[in-house]
């Protein structure tokens, strides 16, 4: 029985990259070479912060405790370029740890580092303690082993190497060949027994060397030994640049080279023959049959005498019903900033009063359920997670999940504890396009993208005086997204004044007399009002204002000669604003904007700016759409030329001559 290996590359992200030459490489770890001690920069990415030169990851299969598990073999050599790449020495490897089943658990066989410097002109070696190794747990199944190298300072070498036994033989671990420094060389090395029927993707944006060859394997089976061949798989890439979020993308990770594994079968002839395909309403089974998921959908309402004395059983709209019961969960437990998937009991939320979004928001379903709501668990791979792998069912590459409301029979409202801003107002990580719903009677997918926009409206009234000096009115509405983001930024805010002054600063104005309303309650709205005042450019005999006064987009986000990587938006977006600006006594205009049409082909990115000038007044109205939240790197020239051309047109002055 072979195996079946499929490669592809992501659409529009392919570039050139020489196949790697493993004898330029030092594949022998626990020695640096002269020449990796003494490298200053990197020629793939000359300002990178550090560079790993060398990741070697093996994957074996092996028998343990009677069965078949794998061996996998971590080695990375990293150089420490520039001192912000000394963050580098601190690393983290995942691993399984199974709370409740210690033999299903990952055991750690081996962990070193160390650290290579140059002193004196002679190479000293510190190894790491191992005290300076930590285990943080993530949820019931899973660890993270965090551990920092010593002595590490601009121009270390640090190498570390780790070997982990796994007895989850069916799902082999995405491998990355990127990450967010660039790679000189990565090389990931698998031996498959023929025992093992996997599905192999190989994707990304760099090319990768792909070498196969049957091998004969050896084990120790029970009481049998198992001769039988193996496929051997060697994937390798070099000089691979960084991939890393920054703003315009969700997950760098989702387009670095990656190799993934997806088991068919499992056959040994004789002894068993098992099929592996999974579907997604097999994971929907295994939540719902969990102790920490499905279990928590049945409990009592911890909060039924308090729903009682505030009278919430008795409102008939279902809507009101549902803001008032999260309202009320809300005044009595708290946030603690984690998102999880699976919940703790009742009793010790209480007692802690806080939790995670996935306690929380397990306490909100059974408050729903009990006053007559329908509500359901929606459950997802977050964003910063990384998009949910739909044709490759994994229960492990779900991370949380956020509430489904029904408001009657057909329509659904979403809601997390994590957020306090209206319903259908879910923080941007949680705005996945592929989140599932949980019931017993009907699993299905649902888009979360397609209940989230940010709208602003602005409104403006303005006089100018012969002076130059522009004062006036401001009135910003801000709606769902937006309102939700104005908010953080308040709360983020060492006072209301400082979030004011800040937001002077950024317009370039003088605020007084700011109000907010609606900056802590539960709504999807936020109305800031505000007088403001500002110096213009003047001469003796002209006037230069900007008739916009607040600008939308100052500056380009897009400046690069080329992109790697997509460009994915948060979220759908409109911004309105009408700017009324009044002339003063004695000046005609002299200069003026004929306004701008600025759109792509299909209009996923729109700027409207209309301007209409008479004798004694100006209005304008600036209106920009983002209608889509995916652009590929294809498109990347088209957002560019449109963003540098919406820039430009927000520039234009109006210029008023004295008469």
């Amino acid at each position: 029985m072979k195996n079946h290996i499929s490669l592809y590359i992501i659409a529009g992200l392919l570039m050139i990259s020489e196949f790697c030459n493993a004898q330029n490489t030092n594949l022998e770890f626990g020695n640096p070479t002269t020449e990796e001690m003494n490298m200053t920069s990197c020629s793939v990415e000359p300002n990178a912060p550090a560079v790993v030169l060398c990741a070697l990851n093996n994957l074996d299969y092996g028998v343990r405790d009677g069965h078949f598990c794998i061996i996998y073999e971590i080695k990375k050599r990293i150089k420490i370029l520039k001192a912000e790449g000394k963050d580098y020495a601190n690393a983290s490897i995942f691993y399984n740890d199974i709370q409740k089943d210690p033999k299903e658990s990952d055991k750690i066989i081996e962990l070193k580092a160390v650290a290579f410097n140059m002193v004196d002109g002679k190479i000293v070696k510190t190894p790491m303690d191992d005290k300076l190794v930590f285990h943080e747990r993530i949820d019931k199944n899973s660890m993270l082993m965090k551990f920092t190298i010593p002595q590490v300072r601009v121009g270390t070498v640090i190498e570390y190497e780790c070997k982990i036994s796994s007895p989850n033989f069916e799902d082999i671990a995405p491998w990355y060949a990127q990450t967010s420094i660039p790679t000189m060389y990565a090389s990931y090395h698998l031996v498959i027994p023929e025992y093992f029927r996997f599905n192999i993707g190989n994707t990304g944006m760099c090319k990768m060397d792909v070498q196969k060859k049957l091998v004969q394997c050896k084990y120790e089976y029970w009481d049998q030994t198992l001769n039988c061949n193996g496929q051997d798989f060697k994937f390798t890439s070099c000089n691979m640049p960084s991939t890393k979020d920054d703003g315009f993308v969700w997950h760098s990770e989702d387009y670095s080279n990656k190799v993934t594994a997806e088991l068919k079968s499992f056959h040994i002839p004789g002894i068993i023959y098992k099929t592996y395909s999974k579907e997604w309403k097999d994971i929907d089974s295994l939540l719902l049959d969990d102790d920490d998921f499905g279990y928590r959908l049945g409990k009592s309402n911890p909060f039924r005498s308090e729903m009682k004395a505030a009278k919430i059983y008795n409102i008939k709209d279902n809507t009101e019903k549902i803001i008032a019961i999260y309202r009320l969960l809300k005044k009595n437990l708290k946030w603690n900033g984690n998102y999880s998937l699976y919940g703790r009991p009742f009793r010790n939320i209480l007692k802690d009063g806080s939790g995670d979004n996935a306690d929380l928001n397990f306490v909100l379903i059974n408050m729903f359920n009990e006053a007559g709501i329908k509500a359901v668990p929606v459950v997802m791979s977050t964003r910063d997670h990384g998009r949910l792998p739909v044709g490759f069912p994994s229960l492990y590459s779900l991370n949380s999940f956020v509430v489904g409301a029904y408001t009657n029979d057909s329509t659904m409202v979403y809601i997390d504890s994590s957020e306090d801003d209206g319903l259908n107002v879910l923080p941007a990580t949680l705005l996945t396009d592929k989140a599932r719903i949980i019931a017993k009677d009907n699993c299905r997918w649902v888009n979360l993208q397609d209940i989230a926009k940010a709208k602003e409206n602005i409104e403006i009234v303005a006089q100018l005086n012969p002076p130059g000096v522009l004062t006036g009115t401001v009135k910003d509405t801000y709606h769902n997204n937006s309102a939700a983001s104005v908010r953080t930024d308040f709360k983020h805010a060492k006072d209301s004044a400082t979030f004011v002054n800040q937001k002077a600063l950024k317009e370039g104005i003088e605020i007084t007399d700011y109000k907010m309303k609606d900056s802590i309650s539960f709504s999807p709205s936020v109305c800031e009002t505000y007088s403001f005042s500002k110096n213009c450019d003047a001469t003796s005999d002209h006037i230069y204002v900007n008739p916009l006064v607040i600008i939308p987009i100052k500056e380009n986000p897009f400046t690069a000669t080329e992109r790697k990587l997509p460009v994915e938006f948060p979220y759908k977006q409109s911004i309105l604003l009408n700017v009324h600006m009044t002339i003063p006594e004695g000046y005609i205009i002299e200069e003026k904007s004929n306004g701008a049409r600025i759109e792509t082909p299909n209009k996923e990115i729109s700027c409207n700016i209309k301007c209409i000038v008479d004798g004694k007044t100006s209005f304008v109205q600036y209106k920009l759409d983002i209608n889509d939240t995916f652009f590929g790197v294809a498109d990347y020239n088209m957002i560019k030329d449109v963003y540098e051309k919406i820039c430009e047109s927000s520039k234009k002055m109006l210029v008023l001559k004295k008469m």
